[in-house]
């Protein structure tokens, strides 16, 4: 039996539950590709294993008088075999699950949780739990070292500065992709496999990061299938920034802002252009004095009285409304860097990938070893914006390109 604790969400999760629907379950699904594949009695022992070190994700979520908040579940994490669309709704009161088809390990999440790459943490673990039981290995225990009080933390709340000047950034209505849609609900992913290391050379040559690069890609596949007239609106482009990397911070709960990258057509740019611009951007974006500036004005909306005492079911309702009709974003692109696990893994591993749930289109990268794998969770009959970027990559020089898909 476990031990009974509750956590508060943090500031991220606090709006997610009103953002959810079955169109955008607000669920996000990481994979681990395996050379071999995989024994489901070996993984629901890997599973018990990872949850004993991971508690907090045992949890589900309850509905306050003012705030939803987490809460020890009595249900047991269970293995299975999967037989459903990615970033599916979540059934039980869990929130997360682990599935498995044939050299694949999945891992559905729910953000209120965690974000992705809390959530990788996760996975990481319990595959290396795996590994070391199939392969007779004892190497888990190098690979997330944090303390169980760490990885609970909510750092938000540890690295805000109070009393700051709250800033706040003005964005434009963007451009919305006018695709036709499914008539259902079920999001299609398309999953590209790359070599890192030729995404990596094409970059450097355009003196830039991959993240910059392939942002700059994105958008040139957008303005390729856009009406020059509907352009008349900037293309904004949601990025999720891991706080992880400008704050010393162990947790594994959500440690993330979002910014908008709105980049305003001009039909003379050319892709160094689009570069340069976002080159600028990120450097002023990602900046660890926006960021903390970010972090102090979410932070201080916590403290108003008038936020605090209006009732739950109240809250979910307005904010409902409020991100219903946002419309300063096109499309979301989340990268989550490069994955790395001890050495003695890379022999039984072949990548890790990931794919996030949305209302329009998403982007997600992971890179593990020289495989960068890209996934599009879309929601439209066609896929242009794929084809395009696909077709720019590859007369960009990139040789290895394989594409795999769930769309029948």
């Amino acid at each position: 039996m476990r031990e009974k604790r509750w956590y508060k969400l943090d500031n991220s999760a606090k709006i997610i539950p009103s953002m959810t629907n079955n169109l955008n379950t607000n669920v996000f699904r990481l994979v681990c590709s395996l050379k071999e594949k995989v024994e489901a009695d070996k993984l629901a022992i890997a599973l018990k294993m990872t949850c004993e070190e991971f508690p907090m994700f045992t949890c589900k979520m309850k509905s306050g008088l003012f705030w939803h908040y987490l809460e020890t579940s009595s249900s047991e994490p269970f293995v299975e075999e999967d037989h459903v669309y990615p970033c599916s709704k979540l059934d039980g009161d869990l929130l997360f699950k682990v599935t498995y088809y044939k050299n694949r390990i999945n891992l559905d999440m729910y953000h209120v949780l965690a974000d992705g790459n809390g959530a990788l943490e996760f996975l990481k673990y319990l595959v290396a739990c795996y590994l070391d039981l199939v392969y007779g290995l004892s190497h888990h225990d190098k690979v997330n070292t944090a303390s169980i009080y760490a990885r609970e933390s909510d750092d938000f709340k540890k690295f805000s500065k109070f009393g700051k000047k709250k800033v706040y950034d003005k964005y434009k209505s963007a451009y919305k992709l006018k695709f036709p849609r499914k008539e259902n609900t079920v999001g299609d992913v398309i999953e590209v496999h790359l070599s890192a290391s030729e995404i990596k050379r094409i970059a450097h040559e355009c003196d830039c990061t991959v993240t910059v690069y392939l942002t700059a890609v994105l958008i040139r596949s957008i303005v390729q299938c856009a009406h020059v007239g509907d352009l008349k609106k900037p293309i904004g482009i949601i990025v999720p920034i891991d706080l992880r990397g400008i704050f010393p911070s162990q947790t594994v709960r959500n440690f993330f802002y979002t910014v908008n990258i709105q980049y305003e057509y001009r039909e003379e740019d050319t892709l160094l252009d689009i570069i340069k611009f976002l080159k600028e951007k990120f450097s002023e974006k990602f900046s660890k004095e926006n960021l903390q500036a970010l972090l102090d004005s979410y932070m201080s909306l916590e403290k108003l009285l008038l936020l605090r005492i209006i009732p739950n079911f109240l809250k979910d309702f307005i904010l409902g409304i409020i991100t219903g009709f946002r419309n300063t974003e096109t499309m979301g692109f989340s990268n989550l860097g490069v994955v790395e696990m001890p050495e003695v893994y890379s022999d039984y591993i072949c990548a890790f990938s990931g794919v996030m749930s949305t209302v329009d289109l998403h982007l997600t990268t992971m890179t593990y070893n020289d495989e960068l794998r890209f996934s599009f969770m879309s929601h439209f009959v066609t896929n242009e914006i794929e084809r395009n970027m696909v077709k720019f990559l590859k007369d960009a020089g990139i040789e290895k390109c394989k594409i795999v898909s769930n769309k029948e």
